[in-house]
């Protein structure tokens, strides 16, 4: 009877999500609204039949239908306060008319390529010095929380590798063509495929490659919702096979299926966590979880006294609830993030937040479609798709974990657009000069 009530209320409220998905679908085929609202199902809402599945074939003890139920109650609460927010009156829509585009001058492209170039720099040149310390760990390294260990050198050159994509983005937006969209495919796959190399089995920058590539192909209307639904599965299979690979694992039969289905469920859709973490008492963390995740982007040198270990949300979970001290911090996804700060008035607080946050980026974008200058068009919206991945963060991993990395991108890109927009003006002036 209880697998019955916990089955009939996951179904009622995959189906709310799905209808909810497709009318956003229907209205605009890309937004960061229908962004949000399908990662948080699969991360939510994918992993009840792979659980299901796991327990009825095979025998693996799941948590008590309390907490299941409650878990599943809380995420669909968690959405529908999202969803109320995101369409209330707050954040009104910006003008979004189409403004006259004249021809661009070479001036204002000449910054936005100053500015892929620059980002793409960034992260070609951390990734050939982490190459040059380490060498190619995949081959390296016999386990993958190796990775953490001390014998790996400049691991925070890890967080510009990112930046490469942003770049490519720029230029893609600047061409606005689909030989430009197969283009930046082929170069953000092979770059991550590189990283992937480099730091030993780290999917994340390839798999962005793939997401944002159907994602375009639906903003640009390219591609059509199905092929972006076929994509998803081919992902699935992809990302099972690199996690193969990663861990070095020689699977077969039953037990190939057994790993799949676990590996799949770890990997997108970690819902158990959540329930893992109402099960607990804790002591709630507060907003420090936030600041706490700063930690790791400040140099050594300039904070002597700086915690080699920061208690954020993800690493809370993971040594104070699972007692795991790997090395391997475990997401406590988004919904378990702001429990461990707060418990459920937080999750209320917190999810109304979201809906703003997702409502600005929406009206962010927007405005960069709608700009009438080609290169700001280009950097807006190369911005905006470049959070993508710190979407992806924030539903996964949790809010502590995307408010950093939000932070660190945003000051990173602003720097680099600013830089180019000083070598840019400096370029027209000498021109004018010239001229004169």
């Amino acid at each position: 009877m209880e697998y019955a009530l916990l089955g009939g209320f996951y179904i009622l409220s995959a189906w709310l999500l799905l209808v909810l998905c497709y009318i956003a679908y229907k209205r605009k085929p890309f937004s960061f609204h229908l962004l949000f609202s399908v990662i948080y199902f699969v991360t939510f809402y994918l992993g009840f039949p792979l659980s299901l599945t796991l327990s009825l074939g095979f025998d693996v003890e799941l948590q008590s239908t309390d907490s299941l139920l409650l878990t599943l109650f809380s995420a669909l609460s968690g959405y529908l306060i999202y969803y109320a927010i995101y369409h209330s009156s707050l954040l009104s829509r910006v003008d979004t008319r189409q403004q006259a585009v004249e021809f661009p001058q070479k001036f204002a492209k000449f910054e936005a390529k100053v500015t892929a170039y620059l980002l793409a720099g960034v992260a070609i040149a951390s990734l050939v010095a982490f190459i040059v310390m380490n060498g190619l760990l995949l081959f390296k390294l016999t386990q993958y929380n190796q990775i953490f260990s001390a014998a790996v050198s400049g691991v925070a050159l890890k967080r510009f590798f990112y930046f490469f994509i942003p770049g490519l983005l720029i230029m893609f937006f600047l061409s606005n063509n689909k030989k430009a969209w197969v283009t930046f495919l082929i170069c953000g796959v092979a770059f991550g495929l590189l990283t992937y190399l480099a730091v030993g089995g780290t999917r994340a920058n390839m798999a962005l490659a793939f997401v944002l590539f159907f994602f375009i192909g639906l903003y640009k209307r390219y591609l059509s919702f199905k092929w972006l639904v076929m994509a998803g599965v081919a992902m699935i299979g992809a990302m099972f096979v690199l996690a193969l690979v990663r861990y070095g694992l020689n699977v077969s039969g039953k037990e190939a299926l057994f790993t799949f289905l676990y590996l799949t469920r770890d990997t997108f859709s970690p819902w158990e966590n959540v329930a893992l973490i109402l099960d607990q008492p804790m002591e709630h963390q507060g907003l420090m979880p936030i600041v706490r995740d700063f930690y790791v982007y400040i140099p050594k040198w300039l904070w002597l006294d700086r915690p080699d270990y920061v208690l954020n949300t993800a690493n809370y979970f993971t040594w104070e609830i699972l007692g795991n001290f790997s090395g391997l911090a475990i997401s406590p996804t988004l919904l378990g993030s702001f429990y461990i700060m707060g418990g459920f008035p937080m999750i209320a607080l917190g999810m109304a937040f979201i809906g703003l946050l997702i409502k600005a980026f929406d009206r962010l974008l927007d405005y960069g479609r709608t700009h009438s200058q080609c290169s700001k068009a280009a950097i807006i919206q190369a911005y905006c798709f470049a959070n993508v991945f710190n979407i992806i963060v924030l539903v996964r991993e949790g809010s502590d974990a995307f408010f950093s990395r939000f932070g660190f991108f945003s000051v990173i890109f602003a720097l680099c657009w600013g830089i180019a927009y000083l070598v840019s003006s400096l370029a027209n002036n000498t021109k004018h000069i010239k001229e004169g």
